[in-house]
C-alpha cells in the first residue's frame, strides 16, 4: 500500500456513485426508522418517502433520455406550454426583413482562330493551321486540367461526407444503446428505494412492536 493506491481509490469509488446513492438513502431511512422506540407512523412515513423517491426516479430517467436527444427539460417544456396560454396578454413584436438578391455568373470562355490572311498562300495556311492546332491543344489541356481538379474535389467531398456520415451513424448507435440500457442504473436505484419503502410501510406495525 502506497500513495498511488490511495490516489486511485477515489476514482474507483466514483465509478459506483449510483450504487452509493441507493445504499446511502436506504441506510439513512433504515437508521432513522428502526431506532429503538420508533413509532409506527414514523416507520410508515419513512417507507412513504422512499416510495416517492423511487417513483421520482422515473422522471429522472425521462429527463436524461430527453437530454440525450437534445430535447429541453420537462420544466422548460412546461414553462413554454404555460407561456402559450390563450388568455394571456402578449406584446406584439413586428419585425421587418429586407429582401436581398444576388446574381452569380458562370464561367465564360472564349477562343479565336488564326486565319491565313487576306491573301492566303501555302505558307500562311500552314502557319495558321499550326497555330490553330497549338491553340486547340492548349484548350484541351486546360479542359483536362479542370476535369481532373473537379474529379479530385468530388472525391474529397465524397470522403468527407462518408466520414461525417460514419460519425453520425456512430453517434446514433450510441444514443440508441444509451436509450436502451443507459437508464438501467436509474431504474435499479428506484427499484431498491421502492423495495425498502414498501417493506417499511407494509410491516410498520410489526416493526414498531419489535422496537418498543
Amino acid at each position: 500500500m502506497n500513495y498511488s493506491h490511495f490516489k486511485n481509490l477515489w476514482p474507483w469509488l466514483v465509478e459506483a456513485k449510483y450504487l452509493w446513492l441507493a445504499l446511502s438513502v436506504n441506510a439513512f431511512a433504515l437508521i432513522i426508522s428502526l431506532r429503538p422506540g420508533t413509532s409506527e407512523p414514523a416507520i410508515r412515513l419513512a417507507g412513504l418517502v422512499l416510495q416517492v423517491l423511487g417513483i421520482a426516479t422515473v422522471a429522472w430517467g425521462i429527463s436524461e433520455t430527453r437530454a440525450l436527444f437534445g430535447r429541453p427539460p420537462l420544466v422548460q417544456k412546461a414553462k413554454d406550454w404555460l407561456g402559450r396560454f390563450p388568455l394571456r396578454r402578449r406584446d406584439v413584436v413586428v419585425g421587418l426583413t429586407g429582401v436581398s438578391a444576388s446574381t452569380s455568373l458562370g464561367n465564360v470562355r472564349g477562343f479565336g482562330t488564326h486565319g491565313p490572311g487576306p491573301i492566303p498562300t501555302v505558307e500562311s495556311r500552314l502557319d495558321a493551321l499550326e497555330k490553330n492546332v497549338t491553340s486547340m491543344h492548349e484548350r484541351i489541356s486546360a479542359t483536362q486540367k479542370e476535369l481532373d481538379e473537379g474529379i479530385q474535389k468530388s472525391a474529397a467531398a465524397l470522403k468527407t461526407e462518408e466520414a461525417v456520415r460514419q460519425q453520425e451513424d456512430a453517434a446514433i448507435r450510441q444514443k440508441l444503446e444509451a436509450t436502451g440500457t443507459g437508464g438501467v442504473h436509474i431504474s435499479a436505484i428506484g427499484a431498491s428505494w421502492l423495495f425498502v419503502g414498501v417493506i417499511l410501510s407494509t410491516a410498520a406495525p410489526e416493526l414498531a412492536t419489535l422496537l418498543q
